[in-house]
């Protein structure tokens, strides 16, 4: 064998060896969602991040005004923690109007949002709880935002199955 074909078989052993002995999880720590079940309107979803597992439920309208646009937003509860934190957001598949806030009505309670560009959180710990605990006792939660363009949106979700999500949601992702 002459040198450089040593050379060339010692690289491609070396990474041989490389591929072969490096564990899979290390070439990606991060997964996709992955669906792990569906009750009602809501589906329940897992995914690895950071070698951490994540968790969250989501759900998309029923019903949405105007209906002629195409954002496809969806609403999501997202476990923060090993407690039972669970954190509402919203991802409107539009940019909301700066410093308009966007409300949810389930029941006779209503809930503020603080939006930011596509996304809307409440504010609080105790307003997230409330508002999980409103999801449960309510049939229909009604979302109205706006528009960058001042679009005035409203969202119908279905609450069937928010309930038996959450319970999964707490054994699933400890």
């Amino acid at each position: 064998m002459n040198t450089l074909n040593k050379k060339y078989f010692f690289y491609i052993t070396l990474l041989l060896i490389y591929i072969l002995l490096v564990p899979p999880s290390y070439a990606s720590s991060n997964t996709e969602p992955e669906l792990q079940s569906r009750f009602g309107d809501w589906r329940v979803f897992k995914y690895t991040a950071n070698s951490k597992e994540l968790c969250y439920i989501a759900s998309s309208p029923v019903k949405q005004d105007p209906s002629d646009k195409a954002w496809n937003p969806n609403f999501f509860i997202k476990k923060i923690d090993d407690e039972s934190h669970n954190q509402p957001s919203l991802y409107a598949g539009y940019n909301f109007k700066k410093e308009t806030p966007v409300t949810i009505k389930i029941l006779n309670s209503t809930f503020s949002m603080s939006p930011m560009d596509k996304h809307a959180w409440l504010v609080t710990k105790d307003e997230e709880k409330k508002l999980v605990e409103a999801m449960k006792k309510g049939y229909q939660m009604i979302i109205k935002g706006t528009s960058e363009f001042e679009t005035n949106t409203t969202d119908h979700y279905s609450l069937k199955g928010v309930t038996r999500s959450l319970q999964e949601l707490k054994d699933i992702c400890r």
